[in-house]
């Protein structure tokens, strides 16, 4: 059984991941919780300094415990086209780790995805997004690359991050065609026990999470990349647009 302190984080961190408590929300004082039957000062006291060290919320004197305005998630378009003006798909504030590759077999909607038959060896390279400040997962992101361009660039299957750009600026400088096409969807879904690990999030944690997919086409119409993202929970997806 946790600590009445880590309970009591973890139910606040649910009521904001659910997205109850928005942004800007101001947390109840210290004092309000503590005449509820919510536990001693020390004990809110505590909760509260676990959910800034999650970064779902951030404190200051005259300003009490507030739900922070979290990272927004980016698309793999945008990722893309940060890299080529940046030379790193990172946002500002944002950095990575975790990054893994492997050849897998092709789970059915991958495949479908990349035009390859069921089951068929397809690279999966896989990375997390996070908030440079606090840790927080931003997002998980998976690159789903035909096994034929790992034997071709050996570095697109080492656990690493690249150098030189992203997969998809390997694969185009290597095989000389750009890419012509780009398919993205977004969806929301609530969270799975699936998810868990890949978020850093409690298993029981049900939470709306939104999906980003992008399916990359080339000149001569071979998809070289199906990407997913999987925004952490409460995280939202925004654009700017300026009026022509």
């Amino acid at each position: 059984m946790p600590p009445k302190w880590k309970a009591l984080a973890d139910k606040i961190a649910v009521k904001i991941l659910s997205g109850e408590y928005g942004p800007g929300f101001r947390l109840p004082k210290i004092e309000e919780l503590v005449q509820q039957g919510h536990g001693s000062k020390t004990t809110v006291h505590s909760a509260y300094r676990d959910l800034e060290a999650q970064g779902l919320v951030t404190s200051s004197r005259g300003h009490g415990t507030v739900v922070r305005d979290r990272t927004p998630l980016s698309t793999g378009a945008e990722r893309e086209q940060r890299s080529k003006l940046t030379g790193s798909s990172w946002r500002a504030g944002e950095r990575s780790d975790s990054h893994t590759a492997g050849v897998v077999s092709a789970p059915d909607d991958v495949a479908e995805a990349l035009g390859l038959p069921n089951g068929a060896a397809v690279l999966r390279r896989s990375r997390t997004y996070r908030d440079a400040q606090t840790n927080a997962v931003i997002s998980h992101s998976t690159s789903w690359i035909p096994e034929a361009f790992a034997e071709e660039i050996p570095q697109l299957a080492m656990g690493r991050r690249l150098n030189g750009g992203t997969s998809i600026d390997l694969i185009t400088r290597h095989t000389g065609r750009p890419v012509a096409r780009r398919f993205s969807s977004m969806w929301a879904r609530t969270t799975t026990p699936a998810d868990a690990g890949l978020l850093e999030i409690p298993e029981d944690t049900k939470a709306a999470v939104i999906i980003l997919t992008v399916q990359v086409v080339d000149t001569s119409g071979i998809t070289i990349e199906y990407g997913v993202d999987v925004g952490g929970p409460g995280r939202r997806w925004t654009r700017e647009e300026s009026p022509q």
